[in-house]
C-alpha cells in the first residue's frame, strides 16, 4: 500500500466514485448512508478543503456516523479518503476525452467494429479453449472485478447459470470479502481487469488466495506473471502494457468485456448441451 500521499488500494478500496454511487443506488433517500454519500458527490471537488465535523454538521448526522460510512467504503479514515479525490478528476477527464469527437457516431462505430474484430480473433486462439477448460474443471468460481465493470460480469453470472453453475461474484463495493479465504486449489478465482487497473491494485492482496488464479485483460504487462496462473488476453496486440494504475476510457472498457462474455458464454452452452446428449 502507498503512504506517500497517493491512494492506497484494496480489493474493496479502488474506486471511490464507484462506491459513492453504489451506496446513493442501494439505500434509502433518509438512510444515514445515502445522506451522507450524495453530500460527498455532490461536493467532491471541494472535498480536500471541507473538514469532518462540517460533513457532519451539513448531513445533519453525527461524526462517528461519517467515520463509520468513511471505513465501511473500504477507507481507515476520511483523509485517506481524500487522497483519492484526485483520481476521480482524472476519471472524469477520461470520460470527457473519450466522447470529445467531431464526428462521435462514426469514431465509435470504427472502435466497436474493430474491437468486435480483435476479440474474435482472441477468442479463436488456443488459450480461450484453455480458458474454458479451466472454468469447466473448477469446483466453485467467484468472479473478482472492479465494481464499474461488473455489469457484465452479473449479466454472464445469470447466463451461466442456465447451464447448472453458479458462480459468485466480488466487485470493489463489497464490504466483505471473507469468502476468498474459503477457496481451495480446486476452485478458480476468475479477476476481470480490462485495463489492469484493478488487477494491479490487488495484486500482493491475491498473492495468498489458495484458488486457482485466472486473469482476463487488455494489459499485456510482465507485473502479473507470478501471481496468476493463466492470463487471457483480450487482444493479441501487445502494444498496451502499463505496470502501474493509469486514467484510460476506450471502448473496451464499456464493450469489450460484454462481448467477450457473450462469446464465452456460447462456449459453456455448447459444452453444456453436448455434455447432456452423451
Amino acid at each position: 500500500m502507498k503512504n506517500n500521499g497517493k491512494p492506497s488500494y484494496s480489493i474493496v478500496r479502488f474506486n471511490l466514485l464507484t462506491s459513492l454511487l453504489s451506496h446513493l443506488n442501494r439505500n434509502d433517500e433518509n438512510d444515514t448512508d445515502f445522506v451522507i454519500a450524495r453530500y460527498f458527490l455532490m461536493h467532491l471537488r471541494q472535498l480536500k478543503d471541507i473538514s469532518i465535523y462540517k460533513i457532519a454538521e451539513d448531513c445533519y448526522v453525527s461524526r462517528s456516523s461519517v467515520q463509520r460510512f468513511i471505513k465501511n467504503i473500504g477507507y481507515d479514515s476520511y483523509t485517506q479518503m481524500k487522497s483519492s479525490i484526485d483520481e476521480i478528476i482524472q476519471h472524469e477527464d477520461g470520460f470527457k476525452a473519450y466522447t470529445d469527437h467531431t464526428d462521435y457516431s462514426n469514431y465509435i462505430s470504427a472502435s466497436i467494429n474493430s474491437m468486435v474484430e480483435d476479440i474474435k480473433r482472441s477468442c479463436q486462439s488456443s488459450s480461450f479453449k484453455k480458458l474454458l477448460h479451466i472454468f469447466e474443471e473448477a469446483n466453485q468460481i467467484v468472479i473478482l472485478t472492479a465494481e464499474d465493470s461488473s455489469h457484465a460480469c452479473k449479466l454472464f453470472q445469470q447466463q451461466i447459470l442456465t447451464t447448472g453453475r453458479l458462480i459468485r461474484i466480488i466487485t470493489s463495493a463489497n464490504e466483505n470479502t471473507d469468502l476468498l479465504e474459503t477457496l481451495t486449489e480446486k476452485d478458480l478465482l476468475l479477476v476481470c481487469s480490462v485495463t489492469g487497473n484493478y488487477a494491479l491494485a490487488i495484486s500482493q492482496q491475491i498473492k495468498g488466495i489458495k484458488a486457482k488464479k485466472a486473469l482476463i485483460t487488455l494489459n499485456h504487462t510482465t507485473a502479473f506473471e507470478g501471481i496468476y496462473s493463466f492470463i487471457y488476453y483480450l487482444s493479441d496486440d501487445s502494444g498496451f502494457a502499463s505496470s502501474t494504475i493509469v486514467s484510460a476510457r476506450n471502448v473496451y472498457n464499456n464493450y469489450g468485456l460484454a462481448f467477450f462474455f457473450d462469446l464465452f458464454f456460447h462456449e459453456c452452452y455448447l459444452s453444456y448441451q453436448n455434455k447432456n446428449k452423451q
